[in-house]
């Protein structure tokens, strides 16, 4: 009997378990690093570094509508503060994603096309996961 209980104690726990999401983890874990400015003529042309730029924001901008979609909308003051359902980990994500768009903004008043081309090679693993 001892062990009925323990097997239908452990098939409830993890039937209760709350996957982590893979975009998510995979923002949290992603080795950045920023791409130092380079000379501007041997970055393209303004046209380029624009489509580059868009391109960016619009993997920004849907992985952060995809995510607060999935685990921010609906979400109750008492969840933000309780660690149980690594909420914490989804607010992180997003602030990695702040932190692309800032430096994607960056990236193209500086002419950086290397660091366009990174954040877009950065981000293509997981905005590819979404199609």
């Amino acid at each position: 009997m001892f062990k009925k209980s323990i097997l239908l104690f452990t098939l409830i726990l993890a039937g209760c378990a709350n996957p982590g999401d893979d975009k998510v983890e995979a923002l949290n874990t992603l080795d950045f690093q920023a791409s130092p400015k380079t000379s501007a003529t041997a970055n393209g042309n303004p046209v380029e570094l624009e489509s580059l730029h868009n391109i960016n924001q619009k993997a920004i901008a849907s992985l952060t509508s995809e995510i607060k979609a999935t685990h921010v909308n609906g979400l109750r003051s008492d969840d933000v503060l309780d660690n149980r359902d690594g909420i914490d980990n989804v607010f992180q994500a997003l602030t990695r994603l702040e932190e692309f768009n800032e430096l994607n903004n960056i990236y193209l008043k500086d002419q950086n096309k290397n660091g366009l081309v990174q954040i877009g090679n950065a981000l293509k693993p997981l905005t590819e996961k979404n199609s």
